[in-house]
């Protein structure tokens, strides 16, 4: 009787986070983007703490690969200056932080994608939206597409370490 009496009061207090969250719109944190890193990252002061941001979802051209300078000033061009909305935010297994970005309304995973300026980074890509962007880039030949055979970073990493 007494595991009954107890298992009746754990089951409710296992759920509660869940009914409390449900249907809970996103958190978002307002920012101000003070650098551009590179294509898929930034530095922003959230309350005065200078924070480095990862686009989620998405990689950009790194080092010495084709189209990162073309992708830094196409995200610099998005959000240096610009006030931003931080949402989705989580961490990577490296601890840093990630998030899906918007600078004046635009969602720059998004549009960084669209322009061709940035890969929809395979299995870590949720939103199947930016599947899509990134198919018509490439069928539109954009940015780092209109490369014979341009090489994902995560791939570049293992050629160039």
């Amino acid at each position: 009787m007494r595991s009954t009496i107890i298992a009746l009061v754990f089951v409710p207090l296992v759920a509660l986070p869940y009914l409390v969250f449900a249907g809970k719109p996103a958190k978002i944190i307002h920012a101000q983007v003070v650098q551009v890193v590179d294509g898929d990252s930034l530095t922003v002061a959230i309350d005065g703490e200078m924070v480095r941001v990862r686009l989620a979802e998405i990689d950009a051209p790194e080092g010495k690969q084709p189209f990162t300078i073309r992708s830094k000033q196409s995200l610099t061009n998005l959000c240096l200056w610009v006030p931003a909305e931080l949402s989705s935010i989580s961490k990577d297994q490296y601890g840093r932080t990630l998030a899906r970005v918007k600078c004046e309304g635009v969602d720059v995973n998004a549009e960084q994608v669209k322009r061709g300026m940035a890969w929809a980074h395979g299995e870590f890509t949720k939103d199947p939206a930016l599947s899509t962007l990134q198919e018509e880039a490439r069928s539109a030949k954009r940015g780092l597409w209109s490369d014979k055979s341009p090489t994902p970073p995560w791939i570049w990493r293992t050629i160039h370490p």
